[in-house]
């Protein structure tokens, strides 16, 4: 079964993580097939904007497959797959055409890092997102920092980087990381109708406005602040603090299993 589901409706093509019994965590199979849709979408003429989701209800997306990454242990080890991940976001957040991601369910860690890399955020109600990256003792590592400080205002996305709490998403859209929250208990059909007429326009026209958007952008410097992220989230996934806090976590889900 295909960890990332590819499909196209109305002008959008839909990228959804099928992982919904790991929480729609990323593996490598996520990244690499990700990064492989993100092109195709990129160069398909009839797909004006990309939509990125979950499978089910529960979790956008839970960040890196902790089981999965457990036996990274050194920096060394580490930095390939912060590296691969964090292509993947850079090639979501620079995309020619628009992006949004699609809040299914809770984003957290590396989840909340995805949502942020997208150029809108859609979210159902009774949902939380959150860096909670420093409760295991890292800092975002795929480039989530960078593009916060890019979409939020400074202030509330150092808040939510610094405190690694978890948000409802009626805290987050007042930090202004949530762009908009469904009202209904039909919340896939208000999403989908709420995109549709945000993205009502012709692909040229929603392809010159990102475009222009993506003019004001140093985009050697965006890239060198994000590797900068990446090496840094290494040196400290080699540390005790995230190994201990790591062991901690898969001995709690042992014993609720």
């Amino acid at each position: 079964m295909s960890s990332l589901l590819e499909s196209r409706k109305d002008g959008a093509a839909i990228l959804t993580i099928n992982r919904s019994l790991k929480r729609n965590a990323i593996n490598y199979d996520v990244m690499e097939e990700m990064l492989e849709a993100i092109s195709r979408a990129e160069a398909d003429s009839s797909v004006s904007y990309i939509i990125v989701t979950g499978s089910g209800e529960q979790s956008f997306c839970s960040g890196g497959d902790v089981r999965e990454f457990h036996n990274l242990r050194t920096e060394e080890e580490a930095y390939p797959m912060l590296r691969k991940m964090g292509t993947v976001l850079e090639r979501l957040f620079l995309c020619k055409k628009p992006t949004v991601a699609l809040l299914n369910g809770h984003a957290v860690g590396g989840g909340s890092e995805l949502a942020i890399a997208c150029d809108f955020r859609i979210s159902r109600s009774n949902i939380q997102v959150g860096f909670i990256q420093g409760s295991i003792g890292l800092t975002t590592g795929w480039g989530g920092t960078v593009f916060a400080l890019e979409r939020m205002k400074s202030d509330h996305a150092m808040q939510m980087l610094i405190s690694a709490d978890r948000y409802s998403a009626e805290e987050a859209f007042e930090k202004g990381y949530m762009t908009y929250i469904t009202k209904s208990a039909n919340w896939h059909s208000e999403a989908y109708e709420y995109i549709g007429n945000l993205f009502k326009r012709s692909s040229p026209i929603l392809s010159s406005y990102k475009m222009y958007w993506l003019s004001r952008l140093d985009q050697d410097k965006l890239s060198e602040r994000i590797e900068q992220e990446i090496r840094n989230c290494a040196r400290l996934w080699a540390k005790d603090e995230h190994h201990i806090a790591v062991e901690a976590f898969l001995n709690r889900k042992k014993k609720q299993s």
